[in-house]
């Protein structure tokens, strides 16, 4: 039921800067349409399986982001920087998405200025650590959220994991932070 929460706005807006770009820059729209395309059947995906490779989860969010950056073009900035063997940690399928969301409705559209989003990951005492952070405008007109993606990811993290200290989120002047801590899983719990 979570994967299938894709964000409409996000689809329609596609849809029509695809549709704008088809008389503008054939090419592009022809581009787009193929990471569209590529999204969704990673988003809506059969696969009953409930991990996937951090490595598999980022190749969708860059797709999301490339989509994304058609609509905003420079001023959306991001950037991935994974220590060692992170790529290959399992994390749950499609957990990263509504936070990369978030930062684009909460930072990019919100802003006039260029923002970035990056996600930092490495292990310390046998977790991932991800830190995902975006910029953005404290005095921007803020769009209000419920907090459904948030909680969400919470309530995910808490049946999977069985705890609820996985996420914690925190704004450090204009950047907005969230903190994931996610223990090695072993195949068996996996394929639960």
């Amino acid at each position: 039921m979570l994967k299938s929460q894709i964000n409409p706005h996000f689809l329609f807006n596609s849809l029509n800067s695809i549709s704008s770009l088809t008389i503008t820059n054939p090419e592009k729209a022809r581009d787009m349409v193929i990471k569209l395309s590529d999204f969704l059947r990673y988003s809506v995906s059969t696969n009953t399986s409930r991990f996937t490779t951090l490595q598999n989860e980022l190749a969708n969010i860059q797709r999301y982001l490339e989509i994304e950056k058609v609509r905003f073009g420079d001023k959306l900035q991001f950037e991935f920087i994974l220590e060692g063997t992170c790529k290959d940690h399992l994390i749950p399928i499609m957990l990263l998405q509504p936070l990369f969301e978030n930062a684009i409705k909460h930072g990019v559209y919100e802003s006039i200025e260029k923002v970035k989003i990056e996600m930092d990951c490495k292990y310390t005492s046998g977790y991932l650590e991800i830190v995902i952070w975006n910029d953005f405008d404290p005095n921007a007109h803020a769009r209000k959220g419920t907090g459904l993606g948030l909680n969400n990811i919470r309530e995910r993290l808490r049946l999977l994991y069985k705890t609820d200290t996985l996420l914690k989120t925190s704004v450090e002047g204009t950047k907005f932070f969230v903190f994931l801590s996610l223990p090695n899983i072993d195949i068996q719990e996996r394929n639960e």
